[in-house]
Formats: structure tokens, sequence, C-alpha cells
């Protein structure tokens, strides 16, 4: 370890020679993760083909057969069950053997990482991921790969930090830059992958982290398309809207997939709780997963496009070939599966899951419009490109991401504006119905409660504003001169200042911004002798209560873009300034000590 952090040291003693920052090792470390996490990204997904040769297709050549999905007869219902039960079997006994603590897919558990402990992984706990969401995908587990990939590339980011002993806000960085590789080298999709790591696995579109997660999600990439080729993950015909009544359409569809989309996160969560309840007859974790992959493979007998290691199912539906029957029955079938598989301890992703649902919701759908409509509408493949995206954002609760990724993953232009209209509809829904998303519900079910900003909620809501405030504060009042307000500049520690009435009472606020363009106008830089404070004065009186938490006034702040703002106390008289900084570094002290304790 110390001979990476003596490079690190070196390379910057040569760069300060040229009056660089620490920005290009950062971007440095960048690429460096993002070809880790690319390779091991195609490591996972060999290992899936690995595991699905040996359990579908070797066995497959006793009945002549070149995949066991074939089968008819008794030898069908007797076989295809038994797959998926013993990929779970040796997942539950990986898992209970070298993990006890880990279960389902590992974007929660990084998203977690991130939030409380400064972006520092387990790596031994990405391997374990890699392994056993290989076994539960390649033998019939209705899970995704994107969401191990995800975990893979977290790990990898988090540990080329921890061995280059970067600071907290690097390590959350680089923890993106792993995430948002794995997931592009995955579906081919660098800007979704590095949308999705921003908006889901960071919490936030920061511009200090655009950069690095950009780069190392095009090198994850890059590494991709090297080994496996440029092409699209799904090809797919050419769509065009055939009239402009069809983005009603698309309304509808969008809140449809919002509730197609609260049904397979409830469902998905109810089904965990079904495995876990103690009246459930068996309690061994090495179990459960079994009869996990029992339940998909009774599902798989007569639906095999539910399994988890093929896209059959998305592909027929974007080209219209399949039935309205048979997508109503995927789109009930295959949330059960997912769920059963992830639910009873399995391993895998729910983004895939949910990119499939989303193709069965809109293909139905489209079935229906042909079916009243066909001069107007347009193909049922249309619906389920568009579909995808929708389900795909009501469960992640990441409209952008969601659009962008499905764009990327099938480089068709010529939806993206019903896709927008699509999962904003999506997205309100599941906002409407859901307390968050799929990821962070399982970090409410812990008790980890997490705001948009990735901040521990619990945490900012044991702090109160009084406690971080600043009583001593200079103040304006709505009599001032502009003169001498200009005068009051030098002493202030804000760029704001809070404006209160002859009572001490707050009337409002006025910033340098608020200043600045009053003095643009000539005739008021010849007035500031006479003109006063209550002539310019923002009369919002955006403020916050002495006795509130900071989870609320943190919101509130960050909301309104502002770094400071008034706290006034009960008959709404001003009792200081709180400023962003001295919130954050209140949480901050706070969360670390409250890891010292546990």
């Amino acid at each position: 370890m110390d001979f990476f952090y003596r490079i690190k040291d070196w390379l910057l003693e040569r760069l300060s020679k040229f009056e660089f920052s620490q920005e290009p090792i950062h971007l440095l470390l960048a690429i460096i993760t993002g070809i880790l996490a690319g390779f091991g990204a195609i490591l996972f997904y060999k290992m899936i083909q690995l595991v699905e040769q040996l359990m579908f297709h070797s066995p497959a050549g006793l009945f002549g057969l070149s995949n066991l999905v074939d089968l008819h007869g008794w030898e069908r219902f007797l076989v295809i069950p038994v797959i998926p039960a013993l990929g779970g079997l040796i997942v539950g006994f990986i898992a209970v053997k070298l993990a006890p603590g880990m279960k389902g897919e590992g974007v929660p558990m990084v998203i977690e990482n991130v939030a409380k402990k400064g972006g520092v992984l387990n790596p031994f706990m990405g391997l374990i991921q890699l392994v056993t969401s290989a076994v539960s995908i390649g033998s019939g587990g209705a899970g995704g790969r994107e969401g191990p990939s995800i975990a893979i590339g977290g790990a990898v980011g988090s540990s080329v930090g921890q061995i280059f002993r970067l600071n907290e806000e690097q390590m959350k960085s680089l923890v993106g830059c792993g995430a948002a590789a794995g997931l592009a080298a995955v579906f081919n999709a660098p800007i979704g992958g590095a949308l999705f790591a921003m908006e889901v696995v960071l919490g936030s579109l920061n511009m200090q982290t655009f950069s690095p997660i950009i780069i190392s999600s095009v090198f994850g990439t890059f590494v991709s398309r090297s080994i496996l080729g440029n092409k699209p993950i799904f090809v797919i015909p050419t769509f065009s809207m055939k009239s402009p009544y069809e983005l009603v359409f698309y309304v509808v569809l969008g809140i449809f997939a919002g509730f197609v989309g609260v049904f397979f996160v409830k469902l998905f969560y109810a089904t965990e709780e079904f495995f876990d309840h103690e009246k459930f007859p068996i309690k061994s974790r090495i179990w459960k997963p079994a009869v996990g992959g029992l339940i998909v493979g009774l599902i798989g007998i007569y639906f095999p496009e539910v399994f988890g290691y093929t896209y059959q199912g998305v592909d027929a539906s974007l080209y219209s070939r399949d039935s309205f029957m048979l997508l109503a029955a995927l789109l009930l079938f295959k949330p059960i599966a997912t769920s059963a598989t992830l639910g009873s301890g399995g391993s895998g992703g729910t983004l895939a899951p949910s990119l499939f649902i989303g193709a069965m919701a809109g293909g139905a759908f489209g079935s229906i419009v042909n079916m009243i409509v066909p001069a107007v509408a347009a193909p049922p493949g249309a619906y389920a490109l568009v579909g995808m995206a929708a389900v795909t954002s009501a469960t992640v609760q990441a409209p952008l991401a969601a659009a962008i990724l499905v764009f990327e993953m099938t480089d068709k232009y010529e939806t993206i504006l019903p896709i927008l209209i699509a999962v904003v509809m999506a997205t309100y829904i599941s906002k409407k119905f859901m307390s968050g998303s799929i990821y962070t519900i399982r970090l409410k079910l812990k008790g980890q409660f997490l705001d948009v900003y990735g901040r521990d909620i619990n945490i900012l809501r044991s702090l109160k504003v009084k406690d971080v405030m600043r009583p001593q504060l200079v103040a304006a009042s709505e009599s001032t001169r502009l003169s001498d307000l200009v005068e009051m500049i030098p002493e202030s520690s804000t760029t704001v200042f809070p404006v209160i009435k002859h009572d001490g009472t707050l009337s409002g606020t006025i910033s340098y911004g608020d200043i600045r363009q009053a003095l643009t106008d000539e005739s008021v830089k010849d007035l500031m002798g006479i003109l006063v404070v209550k002539d310019i004065l923002n009369p919002t009186k955006l403020s916050v209560m002495e006795e509130q938490d900071l989870s609320s006034a943190m919101k509130l702040i960050l909301d309104a873009g502002l770094p400071s703002v008034p706290v006034v106390r009960d008959g709404n008289q001003l009792a200081g300034m709180l400023y962003l900084n001295d919130a954050n570094q209140a949480y901050e002290k706070k969360l670390l000590l409250s890891e010292i304790s546990d």
C-alpha cells in the first residue's frame, strides 16, 4: 500500500513543477478504475456464459439437444425446475459460508457505503457478488447482471482509492467511476452509465465528479467494445410517430408504466418479507434461494423468457412478434420470478428485469392501441421501447438516466421524445405511491434513511438549527441607505444580508446579486445616498426556524441554491444565520462520531 502512496506523491511532486493540481492524478485514477471495472464486467459476463453452458447446454447433449429449454414432455417438467433450484442452492451455500451479511443485489450496499462510510467498500464482497450472481443468473435465476456489475465496479473504485489513500470526496467519486464503468460495460452505454452513477449511486449531478465519471465510463465501454464488439444491446427496427396525437398514448403509457413499476417494487419487498417471515417453514438461508430457484424453474417450464441470462423476450417484443396474451403473461410472471430469485436470497440485479418488464408492459399497451386505432399508432415494438425506459425510471426514480440508458442501448433517436414524456409521467406516479426507489427502500428497511443528496436523515434530524447557526450576524434594516449597505459588505461573511424591521422581525433578504443588479442602473448609482434597502428588498422571507431540524432546513437551503439563510424564532424575530458549510461540517462530525460509537 505504501508503494502506491509513494507513486501518487511522486506524480504530484512532478506535476507541481508544471503548476498542475491534483486533478490530473484523479483523472488518471478514474481511467484506471474504468479499465479495471470494464474487465470486471466482462469477466462477470463470461462467467455467466460458462455457468449457462454447464447448466443448460452441456447436459442437453444427453437428450440430443443444444439447450435443455428445448425439452418436451415429462422430461421438461422434471429437469427445468431443478436447474435454477440447484443454482440457488449453490448461491445460498456460498453466501452463508463466505458472506453471511450479503443478500440480493449490490447497488443498495454501494449507495450506503458512499453515504455513510466515505466510499469505503470491502473488495471481498465485490468478489463474492461476482461469483454468486454469475451462478444465479447463469442457472436461470431471474435477476439481471447490471446490479452486480455496479457493485463490482464500485468495489474496484473503492480499492483504487484506498490504495492511493484518497480523501473522502475523491473516494466517493472513484466509487461512482467504477459503478458507471461497470454499468456502461454491461449495456454498452457510456452516458447512461455515468448518469446512473451520479443520479442513483452518488445521489446528485455534481459537476466536480462529472469529468472523472464520464471518462471512467468511456474507458469501461471501450474495454467492453474491444472484447464483445461495438453494437447495441438490442437491435431493433426504425420507428416513427405516425401522428402528433400519438403523444397522448405515450402519456398514458407513462402513467401505466409508473403503476407497473410500483407493483414490481411492492411485490419485490413483499416476497422478501415472505421468505424472511418467522412462519416460513424453511429457516436455513442455504435452502431458501433453492426454493426461490424452484419457483423460477416452474415458471420457466412454460415461460423460459423469464430466465435472467437471456434477452429473447425483450427482442421479440421490440419486433412486435409476441401476442398480447404472451406479453401480458410475461408482464405478470417476470416480476414474480425476479422477486422469488432475489427475495429468497439469490443474487442479481433489478435494472435488467425492470427493462424486461417495461418492454412487456409497453408491448401489451401498444397491442391494445393498435387494435383500437391502428391508423394512428406506431407498431407495438415502439411502445415496448418506451415502456422499457418508463418502468425502469419508475423503479429507480432516475428519469434522465433511464431515458439515456435505453436510448444508448437501442441506438434509436426517433423515440426520444416519447421516452422523455413517458419517464417523467412514470417517475411522478412512482414518487406519489412509493417512499423511495427500489434501492433506497431497502436501506429504509434497515433503518438507513437517506435524503436525495445521500445524507443520513436520522443524523440530520438529530441536529437542530439553533445548535449550528451563528447568532452573531451583520443585518440591515429596511431604512438602511444603499451607500451604508455597501460599506457593510467587508464586515459580512455571507453573500446574503438579513433585513429587519424596526421591531427586529425579519422583513426579507438582500444578496450581493440584488445589490449588483440594482447598481447596473446608473440612476440608482446616483441615488445611493438617498435610496434605502426597502427599495430593492427581496420580500420572499425565506427562513428557517430555530427549533427546526437540519434535515428540512438543509433541503430548503439546497433547493433555493443559497449559501445561507436567516434563522427566526417565535414572532418572526431574527435569531441568526444558518450557513450551509456549517451545517455540512456539523453533519460530518456527527456521522463520524456515530460510526466510532458503532
